[in-house]
């Protein structure tokens, strides 16, 4: 678990950098994968705007909504990272994915861009006081 800020895009990218990104990407895109690839957001932003993030991993089947951790995963369309895309007719076989037009804009400074905001919206419970785990729990 590492720290960064919500202030500062550099910490979000010192903990998970491009090269992360676009690994987790790629598997992500691929079909029948039964694991999502990410990071997960484990506290909420303090008065200096630090949280705890984390490169992480989930089941596809995991629900979506936690209550204590919130879980990204990046997600491209297969124009950004497949191999091979189908072509418009059954003469030519597939297109070179390099060959179509790249959707404008930075994916990676996009999904930094949304995981500062994911944790300026973090709201988790607070943890059980201390008194509430003391004594006995046997029966």
């Amino acid at each position: 678990m590492q720290t960064a800020n919500i202030h500062d895009p550099r910490s979000i990218e010192s903990v998970y950098p491009r090269s992360a990104f676009d690994n987790d990407a790629r598997q992500n895109a691929r079909d029948k994968e039964a694991v999502e690839h990410g990071v997960m957001i484990l506290s909420m932003p303090d008065a200096d705007g630090n949280f705890s993030l984390t490169r992480s991993q989930r089941h596809v089947g995991e629900p979506g909504a936690a209550t204590h951790s919130i879980f990204l995963a990046p997600t491209l369309d297969s124009s950004e990272y497949g191999a091979l895309l189908p072509s418009d007719t059954d003469y030519g076989g597939p297109v070179e994915a390099a060959k179509v037009p790249k959707t404008p804009g930075d994916p990676y400074g996009s999904f930094v861009d949304s995981l500062i905001q994911a944790a300026r919206g973090a709201d988790f419970p607070p943890p059980p006081p201390a008194e509430s785990l003391k004594g006995f729990r046997g029966g």
